[in-house]
């Protein structure tokens, strides 16, 4: 920089090919026309914007234009029209000379400064980026080339798309190349109103949008679909790492130009491109992260490299991330709350309408090695100013290994004694001493998920008037689980005794009685042999050895175009006609040992085949395990820990058995083909002070559906142990199933802009989101099978239709200052066609359930038919959500302080009554939310602490082991980054998640239904970062 003063000069040169105005130029010779897209905004931002669509070199005064409010430019124009829209009724002044070179001049400035500007302006060339040393003088300027960077800039464009854009959006832009303003795509989302997310592992993992839930958002890439490895249309954003993501916008309102699917809302996902930046530029990171839990530190690495050839025709943009994590997750689960099962009515303390018992009770602690490994290749060519190429490539791994060490007990209803009940019908104390175990896990939660997505796209300027834009895409997600590792379960336990009390009004239940010896305690054949101290390894014996997973196999392709008709001022502005195919095809493949009860081979806690005391040690889980959470004195800190493959290989060979996975009649194959067809118009008009935009379309989809599966014929029900009941099968029956359905979809959206500082927003549609996958699998699941009758299953159904949502958002936005605004909208949706189970009782096959007749042990004549409650999906149910979303942002002044904040409040007549036990619908994500962000950035100091809370909300209608409701209680969480820049190229960087160590809690029908305790705690980052 060379100064000359106290104001400053910008030079803005182009690093990329949308009312009059003073125009002089000295070479009559006009340019090309261009197709710009330059959105309305200050005119510094919007003449460093011309200068990247034109290819041109332009020289402002910054002081004197930053204040300045530049018009938006949309279309094809020559930059001398574009210069004249650009600055119209803004009192500056563009000098146009050789066809390379602008300056930039307010009408009214002295011949002093001119004269300075001109002097710079002539040094400059179009071919040299560098600054150009100008004598020292008197004058009043500074020179600098303008970059946008930091948060204060990152807030400025956010506004700048969201003020200009003709839909109801909110985004979010990366802070600078390779930084983007938190480590997780999901954790970012959660700051814009309306927006919540779902917690896995202490990560943001899901996203919730005006409380419909992650299957209702429709997520893309660069404008494209974008696979997933869940089971459903769900996806998983912490497969993304966000250093390879430029933006992120959230569509909260349809158009018949974007893809349908998307009830909530669509959120594109926007990579980086290379013609974004000028020349080469290369930015990589380092830093090291420490857990709090764990007490482990790991390492990240990042690198994006982007350079432009061919006199910035032909660019090239690669980028490589890997985040490394090592956690430790302490938790306590009750995988379900049983519901009028057979506790002897002897043994109740008082009569109950409904009975509420756990299934069980696990302490655990669970190690994961997490890795997540991102790249990105984009090629980028303009051979000129008609055409654009684009070739890119995104590709992600996320692998998570895990080593859960656990103790747990599980209890049978029909051995209970001594049942306190509460008001509402919960079992809050209760002991058992026959068929019951103290047992010790060694788990797995194991995910190795793959994502590659591939996309070609032709802008082309056929004419003034015609621009065409051609895509062809594909992506692909997997889940490679082929032996069952993302659930497996080795168990080691001995028969035992435990009582369970939940009176007091802590959030963890006491559980004892199982610690010390008692040598009148039974062995599995009903002897009196007596065990030790829990915690010796002598007492081990085997029991359940379950390997449980699911393969998935997701492939979408997809080709479109969309031409673009502009038309003038007289009539319309634009029309859109565009069409897409799309197809998807994916398998979920499910693979268990649970085939002929295999993975009950050792089952029953017998004395053969012995297990070495060797192979389990004491694990201490330390005084601090779950200590934030109240009542955790009360729980066992100390358990016995093993390996689950050594114990998996030991019983292998000493039973001569595989417990290895096996593809089950559970897996299915869904095919979805979609046809698509639109039409846009935009209408815009200037009644000053006033203008108007109106958009009007039309979209229509048919949708072709072929699913595939298996479907195992059950062929008996066999005694395992004193409660389980294994599953034989005959021969499997393929089944085939096929649908289609069609859907028109209208859309209106209304924008009024007054004096530049108001908007007022309008709109109405209909969208849709097609069926849960998992619900149309076409075979019968066998999901419980217990003694007592507890028997179930579920059916899909492949004639599912899609839900469909008729809309209308209305907004206003008021923005009072540069960067700064209030906005508020409200939102109502109508959905029609939600899905619900519905409740059968069913028979297959003949089958009898064994634990029935005289001989509750054995089979005999006296068995009666297995009678299965048998859940299947179907369309039938509507409901309306509705709400209001409110935000603020501020920045004050030049103190380098601004805040952000915003709320969201969320209602619907689709709430689950906690106090009927019939109602079986209910929308789930269901919540408001509340976000702020408090930063600071002047020089070389930036700041930032952000704060999210998330209201209590219904997760699903089923838990683990039951069918009753799963609700998250109420979460928040602080966040902060701090860093400093040494030098333009070199800065060093501290950042804390989660830094209050909040815990995820999970629950029943009632607040005392513990379902889940996870305490993830703290992470707190290192690092430097060093940009060229």
């Amino acid at each position: 920089m060379v100064s000359f003063g106290a104001s400053h000069t910008a030079i803005a040169q182009s690093v990329l090919p949308h009312q009059q105005a003073e125009v002089i130029a000295q070479n009559k010779s006009p340019l090309p026309a261009i197709n710009f897209a330059i959105p309305a905004q200050s005119a510094d931002e919007a003449l460093i914007a011309f200068a990247n669509q034109a290819a041109l070199t332009v020289v402002f005064p910054f002081n004197k234009v930053r204040h300045v409010f530049a018009n938006e430019v949309s279309g094809n124009y020559t930059p001398q029209e574009a210069i004249e829209k650009l600055l119209a009724g803004t009192g500056l002044c563009a000098h146009i000379v050789d066809n390379t070179r602008i300056k930039i001049v307010p009408a009214s400035d002295g011949d002093e400064n001119n004269h300075l500007l001109g002097r710079l302006f002539n040094a400059i060339t179009a071919q040299d980026d560098s600054l150009v040393t100008v004598p020292d003088e008197q004058g009043s300027y500074d020179i600098e080339y303008i970059e946008v960077r930091g948060l204060r800039a990152r807030v400025a464009q956010s506004v700048g798309i969201k003020r200009n854009a003709n839909v109801i959006i909110d985004t979010i832009q990366s802070v600078d190349m390779g930084k983007f303003p938190d480590q997780n795509l999901a954790e970012a989302l959660q700051r814009v109103s309306g927006v919540s997310i779902d917690r896995a592992e202490g990560e943001g993992q899901l996203v919730t949008v005006r409380g419909f839930g992650p299957e209702f958002n429709r997520v893309l890439l660069n404008g494209r679909p974008m696979a997933t490895d869940k089971l459903g249309r769900e996806f998983s954003f912490d497969t993304l790492a966000s250093e390879i993501v430029s933006s992120v916008t959230v569509h909260k309102q349809s158009q018949a130009t974007m893809q349908s699917g998307g009830i909530g809302a669509t959120i594109d996902v926007q990579t980086a491109k290379p013609l974004s930046f000028k020349g080469m530029r290369a930015t990589g990171s380092v830093k090291m992260q420490y857990d709090t839990n764990s007490q482990q530190y790991a390492p990240s690495t990042s690198a994006m490299f982007s350079n432009t050839y061919l006199n910035n025709s032909f660019g090239i943009l690669a980028s490589f991330t890997q985040h490394k994590r090592q956690a430790r997750l302490e938790e306590a689960q009750i995988d379900g709350w049983l519901v009028n099962t057979n506790v002897p009515e002897s043994e109740l303390s008082d009569e109950v309408s409904t009975l509420y018992v756990p299934r069980n009770y696990d302490q655990r602690v669970r190690f994961d090695d997490r890795t997540r490994t991102g790249s990105a290749l984009v090629l980028q060519y303009r051979p000129n100013n008609k055409l654009e190429l684009t070739a890119d490539y995104l590709g992600s791994t996320f692998d998570v290994e895990t080593s859960a060490t656990s103790m747990g007990h599980w209890f049978t209803s029909s051995n209970l004694e001594d049942v306190a009940v509460d008001k509402n019908g919960t079992a809050v104390s209760f002991s058992q001493n026959s068929g019951h175990a103290t047992d010790f896990h060694a788990r797995t939660f194991n995910r190795s998920s793959t994502l590659k997505s591939f996309g070609f796209a032709a802008n082309y300027i056929a004419s003034d008037s015609v621009i065409v834009d051609a895509d062809l895409s594909y992506s692909m997600a997997n889940v490679d689980d082929n032996n069952g590792e993302g659930n497996s379960l080795s168990l080691i336990g001995y028969l035992n005794r435990s009582s369970f009390d939940h009176t007091q009004s802590n959030i963890l239940p006491a559980i004892s009685g199982f610690e010390q010896a008692n040598p009148r305690q039974v062995n599995a054949l009903g002897e009196p042999v007596g065990v030790s101290h829990y915690l010796d390894p002598a007492n081990g014996r085997s029991h359940v050895m379950l390997r449980r997973g699911w393969s998935v196999d997701d492939d979408i392709g997809q080709a479109k175009i969309n031409v673009s008709v502009l038309g003038d001022e007289n009539w319309f502005s634009k029309i859109d006609v565009g069409g897409a195919l799309t197809q998807r095809e994916k398998a979920n493949e499910r693979r268990d040992n649970e085939a002929d009860a295999r993975h009950c081979s050792f089952c029953g806690y017998f004395d053969a085949p012995d297990i070495p005391d060797s192979f389990q040690t004491i694990f201490d889980a330390g005084d601090d395990f779950l200590g934030s959470i109240s009542g955790h004195e009360n729980i066992p800190h100390q358990w016995l820990r093993h390996d689950g493959d050594t114990n998996f290989r030991y019983l292998e060979n000493a039973g001569d058995v595989s417990l290895a996975a096996e593809t089950r009649g559970s897996s299915f194959a869904v095919k979805e083909t979609v046809y698509a067809g639109y039409v846009q118009a935009a209408i815009e008009k200037d009644f000053a002070p006033w203008f108007i935009d109106l958009h009007a379309g039309l979209r229509a989809e048919y949708t072709d559906v072929k699913v595939s599966g298996v479907d195992e014929q059950l062929s008996a029900l066999v005694i395992l142990d004193q409660t389980e009941l294994g599953q034989e099968f005959g021969a499997s029956v393929s089944i085939d199933e096929s649908s289609n359905y069609t859907n028109v979809l209208p859309s209106v959206s209304f924008k009024a802009s007054w004096l530049d500082s108001w908007v007022f927003r309008a709109a109405y549609n209909h969208s849709i989101t097609r069926p849960t996958l998992e619900q149309m699998a076409p075979g019968v699941t066998y999901t419980t099978t217990r003694q007592g009758g507890d028997l179930r299953a579920r059916i899909g159904n492949a004639q599912l239709l899609p839900f469909e949502a008729k809309n209308i958002d209305v907004a206003i936005e008021h923005y009072y200052q540069e960067n700064s605004y209030l906005s508020a909208g409200y939102f109502r949706k109508t959905v029609d066609n939600f899905i619900v189970n519905e409740s059968s009782t069913q028979t297959f096959n003949n089958v009898s359930d064994p634990s029935t007749g005289t001989d509750p042990n054995a089979v005999d004549d006296a068995d009666a038919l297995a009678q299965f409650s048998v859940i299947s999906p179907s369309n039938g149910e509507s409901a309306t959500v509705e709400g209001v979303e409110v935000a603020v942002q501020h920045l004050f002044g030049e103190s380098g302080w601004g805040i952000q904040a915003n709320a969201s409040f969320v209602d619907s007549n689709a709430e689950l009554d906690t106090a009927n036990i019939r109602s079986t619908f209910a929308l789930t994500g269901l919540s408001g939310a509340k976000n702020m962000v408090l930063f600071y950035e002047k020089n070389a100091l930036q700041w930032r602490v952000a704060w999210n809370q998330r209201e209590g909300f219904l997760q699903s209608l089923n838990q683990t082991q039951s069918t009753e409701p799963t609700f998250v209680s109420p979460y928040q969480q602080w966040d902060m980054s701090l860093s400093y820049q040494f030098s333009p190229r070199v800065s060093v960087f501290f950042e804390g998640i989660n830094i209050t160590n909040e815990t995820v809690h999970k629950r029943g029908r009632f607040s005392n239904h513990l379902l889940l305790v996870q305490d993830a705690g703290a992470r707190y980052a290192v690092g430097v970062n060093i940009t060229y």
